[in-house]
């Protein structure tokens, strides 16, 4: 694995899916995952990552644990 591609969130769906489609055009060179951790959005970020986004690593808080606290668990799972 040459990188791991962590992305805390929170309601933020639309801005997400670009962020993703851009990783997804312009990392074909590379051997990455992506690991997205969202913080109790209601916007539909989690089932646009289900349907759109498979191949993604989903964590799903219950509530909002801020910034350091989602990144950690995304560095946990971190290959």
């Amino acid at each position: 694995m040459d990188l791991s591609i962590c992305i805390p969130t929170l309601n933020a769906a639309g801005y997400l899916r670009d962020c993703l489609n851009s990783v997804l055009r312009y990392t074909k060179d590379l051997d990455y995952e992506l690991i997205v951790v969202d913080n109790a959005s209601a916007d539909g970020t989690v089932e646009m990552l289900e349907i759109e986004f498979p191949q993604v690593k989903l964590v799903i808080n219950q509530s909002n644990l801020g910034f350091t606290k989602p990144m950690n668990q995304a560095l946990r799972l971190a290959q």
